[in-house]
């Protein structure tokens, strides 16, 4: 049961829409992109921090970065390979409205999947840099660079306004839009795009976790000084382990900002794409993707059901239900700590010899060899 426990409540969650009369397909569709959004994030994450031991508090860099891309990057280069001779920034809406009448379906998705390119070389090359400083530093310093590499791109696309416009922000190229139409096919168009890249980041970091590079990590995870002992740099896998990751978010960056239609950089605060997505591995259970997925769910119907019933329930509390949803969200990561430290789906501990995973057998049938 445990391990349904995030589609259970989720199942409840568009009943109760239902019954309360709101648009249930809007719920739905919403929904699903943000869990997709929030599911790439926290799976990058759990692989580095749940699986390999890597304290990543600045995971918002990459993200990002990648919302970057798409409001100062691929506009660029779609006015440059129309002719067109508008600053993509400074003229924004009429640079957008230009290529929303040239592009076509075809352009659209080039588009798109430059964009996806461009973000994982950018997100890979960040997890890289960011990935030096542990090279040096011990666990608790490092978590304290990172969180302060991660400050370093809200401010950097705060103040630098020629990347996505500073404190006015920048609309994201109208790719969405010439791919799918627009109203609901437009968000139908992001569920399908989001969910599917969301189901192959799964997948892929599932194999890594299943594969010898993910029981490396896990004996990282454990005891760096041990990965020494067998061969290995730590340095190393610290290193490909984070730029996977950061390629990975930086994909979810992009997507973000594609479905939101612009990027601003205020909304990329370490709390939404970093406190967030360690709150949610740490409720569905560190080291344990299907736990991300369950984590995801559940953080996500807290998040929308205080949106959507944010009046009634700030006359029922007397104040504005953001703060409450801050207040929730606190006192929900203190009593997973306290009752449930492993998460709602704990990772299997599983003893690994030459490769395999093996179930030792019961007291009483273990034989010698001798015998």
């Amino acid at each position: 049961m445990r391990q349904f426990v995030g589609l259970i409540i989720y199942a409840l969650s568009v009943a109760a829409v239902a019954a309360a009369g709101r648009d249930v397909q809007s719920y739905l569709l919403t929904t699903i992109v943000d869990v997709a959004i929030y599911l790439i994030i926290t799976l990058s994450l759990n692989l580095e921090a749940g699986i390999g031991g890597i304290p990543n508090f600045g995971r918002v860099l990459t993200v990002a970065f990648g919302a970057y891309m798409a409001g100062g990057v691929i506009g660029r280069i779609a006015l440059w390979a129309k002719g067109m001779s508008y600053d993509y920034i400074y003229d924004n809406a009429a640079a957008v409205s230009a290529l929303s009448k040239s592009m076509t379906a075809v352009d659209a998705a080039a588009m798109l999947a430059l964009g996806v390119a461009i973000s994982i070389a950018v997100g890979a090359s960040l997890g890289l840099i960011a990935s030096l400083p542990a090279r040096r530093l011990s666990a608790d310093y490092l978590a304290i660079t990172l969180l302060a590499f991660g400050d370093v791109a809200y401010y950097i696309g705060l103040n630098y306004e020629p990347l996505v416009g500073g404190t006015l922000g920048a609309s994201a190229p109208p790719i969405y839009e010439k791919l799918f139409g627009g109203g609901t096919m437009r968000l139908i168009g992001a569920v399908a795009v989001s969910a599917g890249a969301a189901l192959l980041v799964y997948l892929l970091i599932q194999r890594l976790s299943q594969s010898p590079f993910g029981r490396i990590l896990r004996i990282h995870r454990e005891d760096p000084e041990l990965v020494s002992v067998l061969g290995r740099d730590p340095a190393y896998i610290r290193a490909w382990t984070m730029a996977i990751g950061g390629a990975v978010s930086a994909v979810a960056g992009l997507l973000y900002a594609l479905y939101a239609g612009a990027v601003h950089p205020r909304g990329f605060e370490r709390i939404n794409f970093t406190f967030y997505p360690w709150l949610i591995m740490i409720l569905g259970g560190m080291g344990n993707n299907l736990g991300v997925v369950n984590g995801v769910f559940i953080f996500v119907v807290i998040y929308r059901i205080l949106d959507i019933f944010k009046y009634e329930i700030g006359n029922a509390v007397g104040f504005d239900p953001v703060w409450l949803g801050y207040m929730l969200f606190g006192g929900l990561a203190m009593l997973v700590i306290a009752l449930a430290p492993r998460g709602l789906v704990p990772e299997k501990a599983e003893p690994v010899v030459g490769g395999r995973r093996v179930t030792p057998p019961p007291q009483g049938q273990t034989q010698s060899r001798r015998e």
